[in-house]
């Protein structure tokens, strides 16, 4: 086996570890997804359960803001994750210009001619529509013990 092979063999084992990293990445991503709307899904319930038992309680002002907490917290972690698996598939395509076929961007010129839009806000606009929600409601706490 010459040189020049057992180093396109190690960098394609390099590869096929940092692709399995970047999957694992991904699924961490979604996994964050289900544990967030775990949590919205538990506020709803609570203020539910809350406006049945006590519908005038005081602790019905913690629910919103929980709920914009958990949307801006959502907001950050999806952020991170998103950035992070960007800078992974930037070094998976530099560890594709050294080998001889580029899977990756193959797959990103293939996904490409579909003509599929793929914008980066659109994995925010769950918590965005609670964060907007958990606005709308403090308002409307807000306007009702004003009046």
């Amino acid at each position: 086996m010459t040189e020049e092979n057992t180093n396109s063999g190690t960098l394609f084992d390099i590869y096929k570890l940092h692709a399995e990293l970047a999957e694992r990445a991904d699924s961490s991503r979604e996994g964050l997804n289900k544990l967030y709307a775990g949590m919205v899904t538990a506020i709803v319930a609570g203020s539910v359960l809350i406006d049945r038992v006590a519908p005038d309680s005081d602790t019905m002002w913690v629910l919103p803001l929980l709920g914009i907490t958990i949307s801006l917290s959502w907001m950050v972690s999806l952020h991170s994750a998103t950035g992070r698996l960007s800078a992974k598939h930037t070094v998976l395509l530099e560890l594709e210009s050294r080998l001889p076929f580029a899977f990756l961007e193959r797959e990103n010129n293939q996904f490409n001619t579909l003509h599929i839009v793929r914008r980066r806000w659109t994995g925010l606009l769950m918590p965005s529509v609670f964060l907007l929600i958990s606005v709308a409601w403090l308002i409307t706490l807000i306007v009702d013990t004003a009046c």
